[in-house]
């Protein structure tokens, strides 16, 4: 007995896809900008110093004096010479009342008596140092008034440009079936 056989033949069906990529660009230029910097309003005011210079003890070390300190130093000269004056005529009038004791008390004080004593003084230190300077320093005033910084910026859109893609689907080859019936 025969049998018959059944032949089938199959064909796969196959898709083709061409594909084109899309393309995306994007530019972003720079943006605008621009930024001063105005300088700060300053002010100064410098008051004067004082300056005092005291050189009244320099001119009296010189023996040059006004008119006051010339009369205070009189007077205390003057009653230094009067005190000294009644100390020796108290001492010469003991001298005279002892005047039994021996001795010639008389020609003693004439003698003192005649002669004229002084010394002089000139001036002992450098003028220099005897000059007074007194300096007050002058204030000074300083007001600053900052300034803003005066920034402008101008920002710039991006450039987008899209170029979109492309998806092609095709059949490459069809599916295919064969039955074939063999005896």
């Amino acid at each position: 007995m025969s049998i018959s056989k059944v032949q089938i033949h199959t064909t796969e069906a196959r898709i083709g896809i061409n594909v084109q990529t899309g393309k995306q660009t994007i530019r972003q230029h720079k943006v605008e900008q621009s930024i001063q910097q105005p300088k700060a309003d300053m002010t100064i005011r410098q008051r004067p110093g004082k300056l005092t210079i005291d050189q009244t003890k320099a001119w009296h070390n010189l023996d040059l004096k006004n008119v006051l300190v010339r009369t205070e130093e009189l007077v205390g000269e003057a009653r230094q010479i009067w005190l000294e004056g009644i100390a020796r005529v108290s001492r010469e009038g003991d001298e005279l009342m002892r005047i039994e004791d021996g001795g010639n008390p008389i020609a003693a004080h004439a003698k003192q008596n005649a002669g004229f004593e002084f010394t002089m003084q000139p001036g002992g230190r450098p003028v220099y140092d005897l000059v007074d300077f007194n300096y007050v320093p002058g204030e000074a005033e300083i007001s600053v008034d900052p300034q803003d910084p005066i920034i402008k910026a101008q920002p710039r859109e991006p450039e987008i440009s899209y170029q979109s893609g492309n998806v092609d689907i095709y059949m490459k080859q069809y599916g295919d079936i064969q039955i074939d019936w063999k005896v």
